[in-house]
């Protein structure tokens, strides 16, 4: 981790809660207020929810024992790789 602190699960878990919320909060605007002015969507919501399923799948290790998620995780990391 290239960070001056190491977060702790609680901090992931905001983390993961608070882009999930984010996304869920501009779903909720879509549907009522339609289509943003700049683009379909005021944010990138593919982007924080598969860095809110990161963030989950490294706090319970499910990528660790299970094969089929690991790759998610790999193809979830190297896309949020080429992100940033």
């Amino acid at each position: 981790m290239n960070e001056l602190f190491e977060r702790t699960p609680k901090d992931l878990a905001l983390s993961a809660a608070s882009q999930a919320a984010d996304a869920t909060a501009e779903l909720v605007r879509f549907a009522i207020e339609g289509e943003a002015l700049n683009g379909f969507f005021e944010t990138d919501l593919v982007e924080q929810l598969l860095d809110a399923a990161k963030i989950t799948m490294e706090l319970s290790q499910e990528h660790l024992r299970d094969e089929g998620k690991s790759e998610v995780y790999g193809a979830i990391a190297k896309f949020l790789e080429a992100y940033a």
